[in-house]
């Protein structure tokens, strides 16, 4: 008797399961035009962010006015020479102009700075005599005045300490009766100082770092961007997952097919509307790039990519499962998933690579499940998943599962449905 209602029981849950996946399918043209939609949003966002931070064009644009007071060839030379500089010419524009012109352009807020260049300023710098350059700067500094009125103060602050460098070589070579060496010490003391002020890079402390593990910038956006979509994918399958009617729960309970049973069918439709759209828009990004003549951009395809991929599947379906669950309706699911899936992308690195975050907020990312899915995005370009990584997804998968059937089956008991 008991075996004859299992059958039966296992029979009616089939076709419960039966009838949501053929509801899905049919549900499917309206998922992947929300699905059509979502990408291009997502499509423009990235095209922008790509425009703004791969431009060739640096962000920050400083013009300098240079007013001389007498014209000299060596001047211009030393201008040209300045303004040559890889740091320099990429940042800063320097304009000869007069000196009524040079202060005009500093009221009126076009340049950020004006330089009055003395009668013989070079002769001087050669001689020894070092005629002061006058530096003005606008009263209501912006940020371009205000950065090169640092980067000036500091470049005063080391001709200071130049200066000085040289008087006390001359103190102690006198105090040691060896001022026949004055000039090899004055020598020894200049290259010094023009090796420290040359090698700009003797400024900081550096410190190599990967920012995108083993991949390219290129393959690691792709992998992130990939991850934040397929999540966010699942608000287009929110009519697949949704928990049923109170009404249709008591039925199915009457029916003898439990919360279990329930969630699982209800899984299973997020599962294949979420694959299917995957798959549709995957094979459409590809051939795309192809078009473009872009192939080499996307991972190759074979049985290893198929397993992570069906394995980041099914952790991203479980994810958005548990979401719609802790939600109460649509509109709050669909608004929560998305909090969720950008919050945890972007502490997660996958905006900007997580190495520029200071240390807590790399620490907080370590234990976020998006980090180990685009890890495991990633892994698709080289087909080599590591064990840590399988691990903590399927760790997830299984919170996530365990999460969202504890959350049906409180709810579902305080209708007393369960049983």
């Amino acid at each position: 008797m008991k075996e004859r209602r299992r059958t039966a029981i296992g029979k009616r849950t089939f076709i419960l399961w039966k009838t949501e996946l053929k509801r899905t399918i049919r549900q499917l043209p309206a998922m992947l035009f929300a699905a059509v939609l979502l990408l291009g949003v997502f499509g423009v966002t990235a095209f922008g962010a790509a425009k703004l931070f791969y431009r060739q064009t640096p962000a920050l644009q400083i013009t300098i006015a240079v007013i001389e007071k007498e014209e000299n060839p060596l001047t211009d030379l030393l201008l040209g020479f300045v303004q040559g500089m890889e740091s320099i010419s990429e940042i800063c524009r320097f304009l000869i102009v007069s000196e009524e012109e040079g202060f005009s352009m500093l009221r009126e807020g076009k340049a950020a700075a004006a330089l009055v260049l003395p009668e013989g300023m070079v002769e001087g710098i050669l001689s020894g005599n070092n005629a002061p350059v006058q530096v003005y700067f606008p009263e209501d500094a912006g940020m371009e005045s205000a950065l090169l009125k640092e980067l000036t103060d500091a470049g005063v602050r080391m001709l200071r300490v130049a200066q000085a460098e040289i008087y006390g070589i001359y103190d102690t070579a006198a105090a040691y009766e060896a001022l026949e060496q004055l000039s090899v010490l004055e020598m020894d003391i200049d290259r010094y100082n023009l090796a420290f002020a040359l090698d700009r890079l003797a400024l900081y402390r550096t410190q190599e770092l990967s920012a995108s593990g083993g991949l390219s910038m290129l393959q690691y956006g792709i992998a992130s961007g990939s991850i934040f979509f397929l999540l966010l994918l699942g608000m287009a399958c929110y009519p697949a997952m949704q928990p049923n009617p109170a009404a249709l729960q008591n039925q199915l309970f009457r029916e003898g097919i439990g919360t279990g049973r329930q969630c699982f069918g209800k899984w299973l439709c997020g599962l294949c509307g979420m694959g299917c759209s995957a798959l549709f828009f995957g094979i459409l990004v590809r051939a795309g790039f192809r078009a473009a003549g872009h192939g080499a951009w996307m991972p190759k395809i074979g049985m290893k990519q198929a397993g992570i991929a069906l394995l980041l599947l099914v952790c991203a379906v479980t994810f958005v499962f548990l979401v719609f669950q802790i939600a109460g309706n649509e509109a709050s699911a669909v608004l929560l998933l998305f909090f969720l899936t950008a919050s945890m992308q972007y502490l997660a690195g996958g905006f900007l690579p997580s190495v520029f975050f200071p240390e807590a907020v790399r620490k907080i990312g370590r234990f976020l499940p998006v980090t180990w899915m685009v890890d495991a995005a990633g892994s698709l370009y080289s087909g080599r998943l590591s064990g840590k990584t399988a691990g903590f997804l399927l760790f997830y998968t299984t919170l996530f599962g365990a999460a969202a059937y504890g959350i049906a089956r409180r709810r579902m008991a305080g209708g007393r449905l369960w049983a």
